[in-house]
C-alpha cells in the first residue's frame, strides 16, 4: 500500500506527539501522587540550577505559580486525554481507515478558533507554528478527500459536459 508522503508526514507528526503527550502525563501524574506542590518546587530549582538567564527564572516562576494539585490533575487528564486522540488518529490513517482523514480533520480543525483567540490574546512563535501545522494539516486531508471523492464517482454519473 503506497501512501503520500504527506500523510505519512501527519502519521509520525501525530504520533511523535502522542509519546510526548502520554510522557507530560506521566509527569504530571508523578507529580500529583509525590505531592504537586513539592515536585514544582522542585522541577524550578533544577531549571534555575542547570539553566542561567531571565528565561529560566521566568519559567521556574511559571511553574511554581501553576504548580497546585489542581493545575497538576488538569495537566495530566488533559495529557493523556490527547495523547490517546493523537494516538488513534495517526493509526487510523496508518491503517487507512475512510474516516480517518475525517477524524483528523475535525479533531484539528475544531480547535483552531482556539488558536487564533490564544494567538491574539498571548502571541509566541510556537504558537504560531502549531498554527500554521495545523492548518496545513487540515488543508492537506480535506483536499486530499475532496480528490478521492471526485475519483470514486462513476464517469455515467458525471454531468454531460457541451
Amino acid at each position: 500500500m503506497k501512501r503520500d508522503a504527506g500523510v505519512s508526514a501527519i502519521i509520525a507528526y501525530k504520533m511523535v506527539k502522542a509519546v510526548l503527550e502520554a510522557l507530560l502525563g506521566l509527569v504530571a501524574l508523578y507529580m500529583v501522587v509525590r505531592g504537586a506542590e513539592a515536585g514544582a518546587a522542585t522541577l524550578a530549582e533544577l531549571l534555575i540550577e542547570h539553566f542561567s538567564g531571565d528565561w529560566a527564572i521566568a519559567v521556574a516562576k511559571l511553574i511554581v505559580r501553576g504548580g497546585t494539585s489542581g493545575h497538576v490533575k488538569f495537566v495530566a487528564l488533559f495529557a493523556f486525554g490527547d495523547a490517546v486522540l493523537s494516538a488513534v488518529e495517526g493509526l487510523s490513517l496508518r491503517a487507512q481507515r475512510w474516516w480517518a482523514p475525517w477524524l483528523v480533520v475535525i479533531a484539528t480543525g475544531s480547535l483552531l478558533p482556539w488558536e487564533v483567540w490564544e494567538l491574539v490574546l498571548h502571541p509566541r512563535w510556537i504558537r504560531l507554528v502549531l498554527f500554521i501545522i495545523n492548518i496545513a494539516v487540515v488543508a492537506y486531508l480535506l483536499r486530499g478527500v475532496a480528490r478521492d471523492h471526485r475519483q470514486s464517482r462513476p464517469v455515467d454519473a458525471l454531468p454531460d459536459q457541451p
